[in-house]
């Protein structure tokens, strides 16, 4: 008996261990970029960039509406718990959201995308970015992330230049990922922004 208890506990013990390896194992692939320090720091409304497409949504084998979906709800969730209010007059900031996708060879033409940009998720459901990126640090255009990368940015409502991006390096990797899992994807990336100032 005290044999059979010794082992048991030792197998507790092992499978405890091995548990916590895996939940602490992971790598954080979260980064951001901004145009300067403290440049977010005096906004509290946002509006979407392009608040509704400007093209007809045409998505690829595998992809599909519900991720589209899932990422403006939790985006304006997401900064709504930040403090940030959505607006549709003077905003203080725009948002995009984007995700980078392997491109295929009928569609790897750079004439028909704004510079910066080229195909992606956010292309097949049907937004237009044309944002420039004021040269900012670190930038590098969607196509050039790996496949999967979730990218947020936060654009001038005046220059149309890029002030802040915060992206997790491919991690979508199902793209018809539930809403709870792209909202803890959103998470990471927001979290990172300043705190909206309150009026």
């Amino acid at each position: 008996m005290k044999n059979k208890l010794n082992s048991a506990l030792y197998l507790f013990l092992c499978a405890l261990f091995f548990s916590s390896c895996v939940a602490t194992s992971g790598i954080d692939n979260t980064s951001t970029i901004s145009s300067s320090e403290g440049v977010l720091s005096k906004k509290s409304t946002y509006a979407w960039y392009q608040p509704t497409p400007s093209a007809q949504l045409t998505y690829g084998q595998g992809f599909d509406a519900d991720l589209h979906k899932h990422l403006l709800q939790s985006v304006e969730e997401e900064l709504q718990r930040k403090g940030y209010t959505k607006t549709t007059v003077n905003p203080d900031m725009l948002v995009a959201y984007d995700v980078s996708v392997s491109v295929p060879d009928a569609m790897d033409k750079p004439e028909l995308y704004g510079p910066g940009f080229g195909y992606s998720y956010a292309y097949m459901s049907g937004y237009r970015y044309s944002y420039g990126n004021a040269e900012l640090p670190g930038y590098r255009a969607v196509d050039l992330f790996k496949q999967g990368t979730l990218i947020v940015d936060v654009i001038d409502p005046k220059s149309k230049q890029l002030l802040w991006r915060g992206w997790t390096e491919g991690a979508v990797k199902n793209f018809d990922a539930s809403y709870g899992k792209v909202r803890s994807l959103v998470q990471e990336i927001v979290k990172r922004l300043p705190t909206a100032v309150q009026p």
